[in-house]
């Protein structure tokens, strides 16, 4: 009966790393930062005119405007280093399941705490930082008036997506999985230490 209670406590655990390491796929997929932009006289064939920061990169509709936003879109290495990077912490995630000892411990925390710094710089630092400079709030409304021949005055909807809670969730699982690996998996650290 014992050994039948540690086998389904194992495979909880696994499931729990499991969806851990679903929810940061997830949170790759979808937007960290939304912003939407009111511009006036300005009609548009794509429709509302928006920015989305993902974890991989930035992505828009403003074909118009392009030349506003070209030297912000992602490079096609950066994005594909960013899903590397996610595809190897969701590796490392399941990987963690696997060894003993502390050693899954420290990965899985070290993975939970390296994803919510990559979510916290990549908003707070980069995202932050560069929409500043054109005198966008980092959530809720603003606006800035361009000068040209006529004066517009274009307002910014922004606000943090989905995904970057997502991301904040993942990595919270990670480190409670860590923390309580030997909880869960019904073992002492002594006898679990190889």
């Amino acid at each position: 009966m014992q050994c039948r209670l540690g086998n389904k406590r194992l495979w909880l655990y696994f499931l729990l790393a499991a969806a851990a390491a679903a929810l940061l796929v997830a949170s790759s997929l979808m937007p960290w930062w939304n912003c939407r932009l009111s511009i006036p006289y300005l009609e548009l064939g794509t429709g509302t005119p928006y920015i989305r920061i993902y974890q991989y990169g930035l992505e828009h509709n403003l074909v118009e405007l392009r030349d506003y936003v070209i030297q912000d879109e992602t490079p096609y290495y950066q994005m594909l280093l960013a899903w590397i990077y996610t595809g190897l912490s969701a590796g490392l995630i399941l990987l963690s399941t696997q060894l003993k000892g502390n050693k899954g411990r420290w990965l899985l925390g070290f993975v939970g705490l390296g994803y919510i710094a990559y979510a916290a710089v990549a908003i707070f630092i980069v995202v932050s930082n560069r929409i500043a400079e054109y005198d966008i709030a980092l959530t809720g409304w603003s606006s800035r008036i361009y000068h040209s021949t006529v004066d517009v005055t274009v307002s910014y909807n922004a606000s943090l997506g989905t995904g970057y809670y997502l991301a904040y969730a993942a990595g919270g699982l990670c480190i409670a999985l860590a923390l309580l690996r030997n909880v869960i998996i019904g073992k002492k650290a002594k006898s679990e230490q190889v």
